[in-house]
């Protein structure tokens, strides 16, 4: 397990190290370990919920399971986001093809990586058919 770094004067972690136990945390919808490998200034947004701070990550999961539930039943397991890649993005900076096949999102990670680690992800959905659909149970 990452020891979440929590002061700037500590030796930098491995960055694939931490980028992958970050991709490992959001497959099992886990905010504990996301925020292990983040920054502690990590921020994250999403434009279906909103933005969050490593103090309001635990709190994405239950505001997104609670809107999307208003489309049907939501399990926690549920949330689980896969993200693929990396492919460059802007600036270098890592994209993701980022997906939660059981509600059907699906769409773009762009994931800032610093030397102690994730800083900042901000999330693009596509907008397909089931996109729409879970949109709609927002209103």
């Amino acid at each position: 397990m990452l020891q979440r770094l929590a002061r700037v004067d500590i030796e930098p972690a491995a960055p694939d190290g931490l980028l992958d136990y970050y991709c490992a945390g959001w497959a099992v919808a886990d905010p504990a370990r996301i925020l292990e490998a983040a920054a502690p200034n990590y921020h994250f947004y999403d434009p279906l919920v909103g933005r969050f701070s490593p103090q309001s990550l635990p709190q994405y999961f239950e505001l997104l399971r609670l809107r999307l539930a208003r489309a049907g039943m939501i399990n926690r397991c549920d949330l689980a986001f896969f993200l693929r890649g990396p492919m460059t993005g802007a600036a270098g900076r890592p994209r993701f093809w980022r997906e939660a096949p059981r509600i059907g999102l699906t769409g773009i990670a762009e994931i800032v990586l610093g030397p102690y680690g994730v800083v900042a992800e901000r999330v693009a959905y596509d907008l397909n058919l089931a996109s729409d659909l879970l949109c709609r149970a927002f209103d």
